[in-house]
């Protein structure tokens, strides 16, 4: 850790309400990268005329590049700004998206979406710089705020995805989104204030490349191995790289003075436990949000599909996106009269009971709205109670990486979860030319069972005494949030 003397550091202004508007467009544009293309994947394949399999490095390719961002630009936001990187980040973003409209080349059209990948740095770097600007008091409240934001702009994404391209083309979506992208690099240039700048500060290389390398590797191989093959030597290969890469970080990271991830973010209390319950979080609580259009779009024949149109799936989704924004509101203003441990389990206990009820009934678009909006309060509240604990137990110099660390634990959960899902559903077989209903059964007791765990893991978060400050037992003085004037 760098000494205080080290630190050229610059007051910050607070956040004004414009800013936190532009904040929240951000978060909006945040959950539509992610969701947008999704609904749109088949139609880009006539786009670009390729096959599915190179269509499908468009969502894979936003993976790679965002994994490796998220923790680099976070960094960077710490040590030269977070406002400068969000700036980065947005930009980037549009310029990605405009080289995925102009062109009618999959390869350059993957480029451009790996450029779109160094946007969802944008997450971690508005979490950090809220914890700089804004009272503690009402930082919760914000998190939670963004939090639903940005799920609902997952959900408008959906429904957004089936508009334009049954309305325009599959490229008017990423018009759109070099439309909107520009609207938040210009809010942010102009009415978001800077964080305090650290400038005597080297940044790791080293770790930034070994981090980037392993993630890359780690990630490839849990989202390609079902295609590639599990006992492939590439997949292997993947596997032993990830590991070894990690290792190696590792021990950098222990002996360069000024660390990429201070490890500390990683093995100690609280963050270890929030790394945890963030991890088990992403493997479970997608699912839904996944298997619910893989149902809807199954025709009525095959005795439990549904047979509805992209546009309506989408319709579906962004209805129940809204009970995370409602959620989010909620946890932000409870979170610290009832605790992180408690707001999380609550989560937890919605996305087990929401699993048991897509079980047992998903025989029609109310049951599957209803079972599917009950798994994403869960959504709401955990990460909700997750980052008030991390942005609570850190330095404002590491906000913006901490955070990092707990969305790369989550994204990781979510490939593994991913994977898992479609391996399960895929493992069912056929019943006749439509997929087992077996499949998504049994899909959702995988996810029931996920949820459970995520229960257990949530009991190790800090009570309602440690959510404000040092959590009780553990957060290190050298991480601990300073106190506020």
């Amino acid at each position: 850790m760098p000494h205080a003397a080290s630190l050229a550091v610059t007051a910050p202004r607070p956040m004004t309400r414009g800013g936190l508007i532009v904040l929240g467009l951000g978060a909006f544009d945040f959950g539509l990268e992610q969701s947008l293309i999704i609904p749109a994947l088949p139609h880009f394949a006539q786009t670009y005329d390729a096959s599915l399999i190179a269509v499908s490095w468009l969502a894979t390719a936003y993976l790679l590049t965002a994994i490796v961002a998220v923790p680099l630009l976070a960094r960077l936001g710490d040590l030269y700004g977070k406002r400068r990187m969000i700036l980065v980040s947005a930009g980037a973003f549009a310029v990605g998206s405009l080289m995925c409209a102009v062109t009618d080349s999959i390869e350059v059209a993957i480029a451009g979406r790996g450029v779109q990948g160094i946007g969802a740095a944008i997450a971690a770097l508005t979490y950090g710089l809220v914890r700089d600007t804004t009272e503690t008091r009402r930082m919760a409240r914000v998190i939670g705020a963004l939090i639903g934001v940005a799920n609902i702009g997952g959900g408008v994404g959906f429904l957004l995805s089936g508009l334009l391209v049954d309305s325009f083309s599959a490229a008017a979506i990423f018009w759109f989104l070099f439309g909107f992208g520009l609207v938040v690099l210009a809010g942010v240039a102009l009415l978001v204030p800077e964080s305090p700048k650290r400038k005597d500060v080297a940044l790791d290389v080293a770790g930034a490349l070994l981090l980037s390398v392993s993630l890359v590797a780690l990630l490839l191989a849990v989202s390609k191995g079902s295609a590639w093959g599990w006992s492939s030597a590439v997949i292997a290969s993947l596997f032993v790289a990830a590991a070894a890469g990690l290792t190696a970080f590792w021990v950098v990271e222990r002996r360069v003075k000024q660390p990429l991830v201070d490890l500390r973010l990683v093995r100690r209390r609280p963050f270890a436990n929030t790394n945890l319950c963030i991890f088990a979080f992403g493997f479970t609580f997608f699912s839904a949000t996944l298997i619910l259009p893989l149902i809807a779009a199954t025709p009525s024949q095959s005795g439990y599909g549904l047979g509805l149109t992209t546009t309506r799936i989408g319709m579906l989704l962004a209805l129940t996106s809204v009970a995370i924004l409602v959620a989010a509101w909620v946890g932000g203003r409870v979170v610290d009269r009832i605790g992180p441990r408690l707001l999380a389990a609550t989560g937890a206990c919605f996305g087990l009971g929401g699993y048991c009820l897509l079980y047992a009934w998903h025989s029609s678009a109310l049951a599957l709205g209803i079972g599917t909006a009950t798994v994403v309060v869960g959504s709401g509240f955990i990460p909700t109670a997750i980052l008030a604990v991390v942005l609570r137990n850190v330095r404002s110099d590491r906000s913006a990486v901490a955070t990092a660390v707990t969305l790369v634990f989550r994204s990781i959960g979510l490939a593994i979860g991913v994977t898992v899902v479609f391996s399960v559903i895929s493992g069912a077989g056929l019943d006749g030319p439509f997929p087992n209903e077996a499949g998504f059964t049994r899909a959702f007791l995988v996810a029931a069972a996920g949820a459970a765990f995520t229960l257990l893991a949530s009991f190790f978060l800090p009570g309602r005494h440690a959510s404000v400050g040092e959590s009780r037992g553990g957060a290190d003085t050298a991480t601990a949030a300073p106190p506020r004037t």
